[in-house]
């Protein structure tokens, strides 16, 4: 298969360059030196397209190629990378305020699969007879991963508030995966005295968020749906972001 591949086109290869900075796309990593990937293989596409391409590093390559970085996550690092720049705007994007919002689904969107990766890890933690849940924290970590990035995204498109706030609520959460990894009482104690406040102060931060990109927006809250449409789109609750019970797993 290798002696039937073609060669990159050096103008799509500079376009898949410039895309990443000529760095590795991969937000935590962004090292040198630099290979193009196929995200779906080429055995199977047996085609060159943009869409279907991203730029790594050597180490990158051979953790995606091996399974360490799944097809799925390698598809929302090529998503983040159209976000990177305020400028460009899809189709479907009449101006750079509607990639802000984008921006802020996507990151509410990452947010809820970490909070499920993890409520399962704690889960896993809590029943597990067979050791470390190992599966559970590379999937927690790939989650982590993948909302830095959204994060980024979300702060590089809005003003300071937004970053901040939005940096805050990146925080909370790694604070908690860090307490889960770190097999603190607290961080399992879904039913315990302190639990309600532990929800108020993540609802909170939700809300803050919600009002400062609103303020970037020139909107009132009101006029930007707080809740994401995709839960509404697949028939989910229209639960407040933030609100989801501890032991939530359903997307």
């Amino acid at each position: 298969m290798a002696t039937n591949r073609t060669k990159v086109p050096r103008p799509l290869a500079r376009q898949l360059f410039v895309e990443t900075g000529h760095r590795c796309a991969i937000p935590t990593c962004r090292a040198t030196p630099l290979e193009i990937a196929h995200i779906v293989p080429w055995h199977r596409v047996q085609r060159h397209d943009f869409h279907n391409m991203i730029v790594l590093c050597p180490n990158c390559h051979t953790r995606f190629d091996r399974g360490d970085i799944d097809r799925q996550a390698m598809f929302r690092y090529k998503e983040l990378l159209r976000l990177s720049d305020p400028n460009r705007v899809a189709p479907d994007d009449p101006s750079p305020r509607a990639g802000l919002i984008r921006a802020y689904r996507l990151f509410q969107s990452e947010i809820i699969k970490w909070h499920k990766s993890i409520s399962e890890l704690v889960l896993a933690f809590t029943f597990s007879t067979g050791g470390f849940p190992t599966d559970n924290l590379k999937s927690c970590r790939t989650a982590a991963s993948i909302t830095r990035a959204a994060t980024d995204k979300l702060s590089d498109l809005g003003d300071e508030a937004v970053a901040e706030a939005a940096n805050y609520i990146f925080d909370w959460y790694r604070n908690w995966a860090h307490d889960v990894f770190d097999l603190k009482p607290s961080a399992f104690n879904g039913a315990g005295d302190n639990y309600d406040d532990w929800a108020q102060e993540r609802f909170m931060a939700f809300v803050i968020l919600h009002e400062e990109l609103c303020a970037a927006l020139d909107l009132d809250p009101t006029e930007l749906d707080f809740f994401e449409a995709e839960r509404s789109r697949q028939g989910l609750p229209k639960v407040p972001l933030g609100t989801c019970g501890f032991w939530e797993t359903d997307e």
